[in-house]
C-alpha cells in the first residue's frame, strides 16, 4: 500500500545520503574570528545574501527553530518579487508562520558552523536512516500539507538560503563532513533528478554494511580521487583507484571497504527518476 505522500516526503528527507559533485577542491573561506553573534544576527546576515539570489524569485514560507537560544523561533517571508532597488524581497520575523510552512530544526552550535562555512545545511540534513540523528532537521507545522513537487522546489532552496555568496561554493574535505553511511560525507548539490556528494573511506570502514542499505532505484556513479577501496557491485568486485568511476544500475546492491592504509575519496553523483 502507497505511504501518504506526508510520509514519504519525510522519509525522503529523513534518509538522504550524502553524494558530490565537483572535481575540484574548493578551499575553504577563512573562519570568522569574532566572538558568537546572536542567533538573529545570524539569521539576518543569511536573509540579506538570499536577496541577491535567483532563487528569491519564487515565493515561499519557512520556519527555522534554533532549540537552545534564547529567542528559538524566526521565520522567513520570500515574496517572490524585487523591490524598487532591485533586490529579493525577503524578511526575517520573529515567531514561526502564521501559516502552516516547513519548519528548520537545529541548534546554535550547528547554526554557527553553517555560518562560518565549516559546515553546510544539506550535510548537517543527512542521515543514513529516518532514526539517525542529525544536526539540522525538517519538521512540519500542523496543518502543512506538502505539495508533489515540495522537494523539487525545497532541496535547492536550502542549498541556496543557507549557501552564502556569488558563485556559491561549498567546502569539502573531512573536517566539513559527518559519519554517515559507514564514510565521511560532505553533499554539494541536492536537485530533483540530482544528488552529489564528496566522500572519503578510512582504513577499517565499511559503506553500505547493512544489505538494506545497498540497493538504490536509480543510477549511481562512484569516481575515485585519491586512495583505494574494494567496491562490490551486484556481487563483483572492483578496485575503485583514482581515475577510475565504478557505475552502479539502478537496484543492484553495493557496498565498499578500504583494507589499505591510505583513505579512498571520491565522488559520488545519483541521478534520474527517483533521485
Amino acid at each position: 500500500m502507497k505511504r501518504p505522500l506526508r510520509g514519504r516526503i519525510m522519509g525522503i528527507l529523513r534518509g538522504m545520503a550524502f553524494f558530490l559533485i565537483s572535481m575540484l577542491l574548493v578551499q575553504p573561506v577563512p573562519a570568522r574570528q569574532q566572538a558568537s553573534r546572536p542567533v538573529g544576527e545570524i539569521l539576518k546576515s543569511f536573509v540579506e545574501d538570499f536577496r541577491d539570489d535567483p532563487a528569491a524569485g519564487a515565493r515561499y514560507v519557512f520556519g527555522i527553530t534554533v532549540r537552545d537560544a534564547s529567542e528559538p523561533e524566526w521565520h522567513v517571508v520570500v515574496g517572490g518579487r524585487k523591490d524598487a532597488a532591485g533586490r529579493f524581497e525577503v524578511d526575517l520575523q520573529k515567531g514561526l508562520p502564521a501559516e502552516p510552512a516547513a519548519v528548520y530544526v537545529t541548534d546554535r552550535k550547528t547554526l554557527e558552523k553553517i555560518d562560518r562555512g565549516k559546515m553546510n545545511a544539506l550535510t548537517a540534513m543527512g542521515r543514513a536512516r529516518s532514526t539517525d540523528p542529525a544536526p539540522m532537521d525538517v519538521s512540519f507545522m500542523p496543518g502543512f500539507q506538502p505539495s508533489e513537487d515540495f522537494l523539487a522546489g525545497f532541496l535547492p532552496l536550502t542549498f541556496h538560503f543557507w549557501t552564502r555568496g556569488f558563485p556559491e561554493t561549498v567546502s569539502f574535505g573531512p573536517a566539513a563532513g559527518r559519519e554517515v553511511h559507514g564514510a565521511t560525507m560532505v553533499v554539494l548539490y541536492y536537485q530533483k533528478g540530482l544528488r552529489s556528494a564528496w566522500g572519503q573511506i578510512r582504513k577499517g570502514q565499511h559503506v553500505n554494511a547493512d544489505p538494506k542499505d545497498q540497493v538504490n532505484p536509480f543510477p549511481t556513479m562512484i569516481i575515485g580521487l585519491r586512495g583505494r577501496a574494494v567496491s562490490k557491485v551486484g556481487g563483483v568486485e572492483k578496485i575503485l583507484d583514482p581515475g577510475r568511476m565504478v557505475f552502479v544500475p539502478p537496484g543492484v546492491a553495493h557496498e565498499a571497504w578500504n583494507p589499505f592504509d591510505e583513505p579512498a575519496e571520491f565522488i559520488i553523483l545519483m541521478f534520474g527518476e527517483g533521485a
